[in-house]
């Protein structure tokens, strides 16, 4: 379903993405895990379109995005939905406007476009919030929102952007069960990025590491778990010792 092959990018004099390389099947989930400032918005923003590689290719069913035109893009996109790191909700448009913003952008009436929020807001455990503005939701409810809005068009591949970042364990974990719930009941392919390895191992068909703009290492949870690879152990396992260096922690 997705191909990243040898991806390059750079933001001034800084490489973000040096030679990155990621295959993800149809129908899996892909996990790509990694510390902050490593580069995995980015590789996300390149899978969707959002960004152009400085050299390199992004296939989506064979067909490198790449070099397409915006009017082509805009057609491959509509096959992603994705659910941002904060949720990314209009704050002057209620509940129900949100999760079918694409639809109603699209030209569908908003009774029609209504009902199929409703019916996505069920899906991941909502009622009765149509109505309601996102600043009278909480964070696990925005997250919902979110994930309503990604899924109601019906794409082919869901993005998620640090899906549990900033709700308590048990509303993460609610996440985490809700996008495999997604996975089964429409059959999408996924891709997260994430720093949570409980929420990696729990979602995950394959986790991938990116370190210094490449992934270092890939398999599945089980596999990543048992790893011996020196910077998939110390990542996974949060040690402060180890080949990764950390800002303001000195190695004795």
């Amino acid at each position: 379903m997705i191909d990243v092959i040898d991806l390059h990018k750079a933001f001034g004099t800084k490489k973000v993405l040096d030679g990155t390389n990621l295959h993800v099947e149809r129908g899996q989930t892909m996990v790509v895990i990694g510390g902050s400032g490593t580069g995995k918005s980015v590789l996300l923003k390149h899978i969707i379109g959002l960004l152009k590689p400085d050299s390199g290719s992004v296939l989506i069913e064979g067909m490198d995005i790449t070099r397409l035109n915006e009017k082509s893009l805009y057609e491959i996109r509509k096959k992603f939905g994705m659910l941002f790191q904060g949720a990314a909700l209009f704050d002057s448009m209620n509940v129900w406007q949100n999760v079918s913003f694409a639809l109603l952008r699209a030209g569908m009436k908003e009774e029609e476009a209504r009902y199929i929020a409703i019916e996505n807001l069920r899906r991941v455990g909502l009622t009765n919030v149509e109505d309601l503005m996102p600043s009278e939701l909480s964070g696990g409810m925005r997250k919902r929102v979110g994930l309503a809005r990604a899924i109601a068009h019906k794409p082919e591949v869901l993005l998620y952007d640090e899906p549990t970042t900033g709700i308590d364990p048990i509303l993460a974990d609610a996440i985490n069960d809700l996008i495999i719930k997604m996975k089964v009941e429409l059959h999408v392919t996924g891709v997260a990025i994430t720093h949570d390895m409980q929420s990696a191992y729990k979602i995950g068909d394959r986790i991938a590491m990116l370190y210094q703009g490449r992934i270092v290492g890939e398999g599945t949870p089980e596999e990543i778990k048992s790893s011996t690879n020196p910077y998939i152990r110390q990542f996974v396992t949060g040690s402060a010792q180890g080949p990764i260096k950390i800002e303001g922690v000195r190695e004795t």
